[in-house]
């Protein structure tokens, strides 16, 4: 009985191990825990039927033609600024007078930052409203409104709405007219100036053909020179030679009413003779207004024989 025991013990022993070493996964049957996790079998793959496809009419092209892309237009770009050409150089006259050549306003101005002294008081009309201070409170004017220009420095204007007012502004210069006035002014003044000189000039033509008048001559009112070719001075200061000269046109710049100083005669030497140079100042009239200017008047052999600036030696027209 007990052999029989001892069998049936080894015989469950033997099968125990069996299942748990030798039995593949899925066919234990004692430890059955070891056959989960195992790849579930794939199903085979179900045959799908496919109907036949009806094949479809072809797309008919469209009836309408794509509207034409318009061509890019030629565009010509912009004409270059054309640079400043130099004024036309002035032809001479059939006489062989060369009438002057003019430098515009702008550089005469320094591109209107010194506009000579003499341009002012000039009165000008405001183009932007402009406020007037005076010792208290101030006043707008309007634009335009007539207004005196007193002074100009580096392109800025001292205003004042009358010569006598205290009241001041001081404002651009391109609000106000003041550039348009002065340029109306020059271009007035060029054809007044060509004349002078050509009248100048004419004068030189005359004097170089007249005879040379050797004796002392006298004029109308008192001794024109003395015995050595003076020019006598009047009691009131002038020379009696000098203002007939005035009086009858020898000189168009300068009149009596503008000289303002009568100097004394200094002997000179003019084309290798003995002459005589009498020293003016007078007002002469320019674009830019009244300004005080030097010549002087050259006597020799008993008459005036020309009038020149003194410094450049240009004749006074």
């Amino acid at each position: 009985m007990k052999s029989l025991f001892l069998t049936i013990l080894i015989i469950a022993a033997a099968f125990t191990a069996y299942d748990y070493f030798v039995a593949p996964p899925g066919e234990k049957l004692i430890f059955t825990e070891m056959n989960k996790g195992l790849p579930a079998e794939e199903p085979a793959p179900a045959v799908v039927k496919t109907e036949p496809v009806a094949p479809t009419a072809p797309v008919a092209a469209p009836t309408t033609a794509p509207a034409p892309v318009a061509a890019p237009v030629a565009t010509t770009p912009a004409p270059m600024p054309a640079a400043p050409t130099a004024p036309a150089k002035p032809v001479a006259e059939a006489n062989g007078f060369t009438p002057p050549s003019f430098d515009p306003i702008e550089k005469l101005t320094g591109n209107w930052l010194k506009i000579p002294a003499t341009a002012f008081p000039r009165q000008v009309k405001l183009a932007k409203a402009t406020l007037f201070k005076m010792s208290v409170g101030g006043s707008n004017m309007a634009a335009g409104s007539s207004v005196f220009a007193l002074s100009a420095s580096e392109g800025m204007l001292t205003l004042a709405p009358a010569e006598t007012s205290t009241a001041r502004a001081v404002a651009p210069i391109d609000d106000t007219d003041l550039k348009a006035l002065l340029n109306a002014a020059y271009e007035g003044w060029k054809p007044l100036r060509v004349a002078q000189l050509r009248k100048a000039y004419e004068r030189r033509l005359a004097a170089a053909k007249a005879p040379a008048v050797v004796a002392p001559t006298t004029v109308a009112g008192g001794p024109g020179v003395d015995g050595g070719g003076k020019p006598v001075r009047a009691t009131d200061g002038t020379y009696p030679l000098l203002v007939a000269s005035v009086r009858n046109n020898d000189v168009t710049e300068i009149t009596l009413e503008a000289i303002t100083f009568w100097g004394e005669a200094v002997a000179a030497n003019v084309e290798g003779k003995p002459a005589w140079g009498v020293p003016v100042r007078f007002n002469a009239n320019t674009v830019f207004g009244k300004i005080e200017a030097e010549a002087q008047a050259i006597v020799q052999n008993g008459r005036v024989k020309g009038w020149f600036y003194t410094g450049s030696g240009e004749e006074v027209p």
